[in-house]
């Protein structure tokens, strides 16, 4: 029984790693209270997904592509007794389970044991109020016994006669926008187009050249290693890295789409982030560990960032 138990642990991780694989960075596994090996291997996995995912999303932002957009996920439709009426076919792509097999069946049946306290609990506030429109956090369960968290928010919809639908829960996620990305890469290639046409073409040319690259990314990878140190000013970053002022703010922005010091913010926060929601640092300590001057202020700019407090993370996680 023992070896049956650890060898559908050890699949779920064979699963997630496979999903991985295919760029799907939003499952992850279910934590166990075993302390062996395997779960110290689960616990690995789920944080490096958690960072190929704020990778990805970074990378993203970074380029300025605008190659990422915030957009609806999954959508059910359910009646008074909180039961599937509907389903959109995100649903059945992200969870892996039949249309057949979720319509009718209890919202509740859908969620780890975390999130059905937490769905028992508003269930109960949308009944007693029928005004009521709440977000939170929950966690889902694949077919493929794998997790996807998910920002989720419930809707007590308007009574319609003879609708039996009472209630819409959707979820959200920033995805790839593959659409936007292309048409861009098409007006940029009818734009060359055209230009070839023209007598005297003008050539874009950028600002950096294959040294000024080099530089760049180091300056890059020295803010990232030094997250806990007090900003350098541009002065003294160009003087250490041998460039001058001018050409790092230019340069520095021409490589990764913001100034230096948007750059740093950005990393610390994203680092930030990740302590928050896998570790039980304190929130003072991972504030001194990121470079802001007390807790209160990395709190204010963490909402700022990402529309929620660390507390509202780690609570939720």
């Amino acid at each position: 029984m023992e070896n049956i138990t650890y060898n559908g642990r050890l699949n779920k991780v064979l699963q997630l790693l496979i999903e991985l694989s295919r760029g799907n960075f939003s499952y992850r596994l279910e934590r166990s209270d075993k302390r062996d090996e395997l779960e110290a291997l689960s616990a690995m996995v789920n944080i490096v997904a958690e960072e190929i995912k704020d990778s990805f999303l970074h990378q993203g932002y970074v380029n300025m592509h605008d190659s990422y957009m915030h957009m609806v996920q999954m959508i059910f439709f359910l009646d008074e007794t909180f039961k599937i009426t509907y389903i959109n076919q995100d649903v059945t792509k992200l969870l892996h389970w039949e249309n057949s097999e979720l319509l009718d069946q209890p919202m509740v049946n859908l969620l780890e044991k975390k999130s059905i306290l937490k769905w028992v609990d508003l269930t109960k506030s949308l009944c007693s109020d029928h005004d009521f429109e709440s977000e939170m956090r929950l966690v889902f369960k694949t077919k493929t016994n794998l997790q996807l968290p998910a920002y989720c928010k419930i809707v007590d919809l308007p009574q319609v006669e003879n609708s039996i639908v009472r209630y819409m829960l959707i979820s959200s996620d920033i995805i790839k926008n593959t659409k936007l990305y292309e048409r861009k890469l098409q007006s940029k290639i009818l734009k060359q187009i055209r230009l070839t046409k023209h007598k005297h073409p003008v050539e874009e040319k950028s600002f950096l050249n294959i040294s000024d690259l080099e530089t760049f990314r180091a300056i890059g990878n020295f803010l990232k290693n030094n997250l806990d140190k007090s900003a350098p000013s541009l002065q003294e970053l160009a003087h250490e890295f041998g460039t001058n002022e001018y050409k790092l703010k230019k340069g520095f922005k021409e490589l990764f789409g913001m100034t230096v010091f948007q750059f740093l913010k950005n990393e610390r926060l994203r680092n930030a982030h990740v302590l928050v929601k896998s570790s039980n640092e304190p929130f003072k300590r991972i504030a001194r560990q990121n470079g802001f001057k007390n807790a209160t202020h990395f709190s204010r700019e963490f909402k700022a960032r990402y529309g929620y407090t660390p507390r509202d993370l780690r609570a939720n996680s």
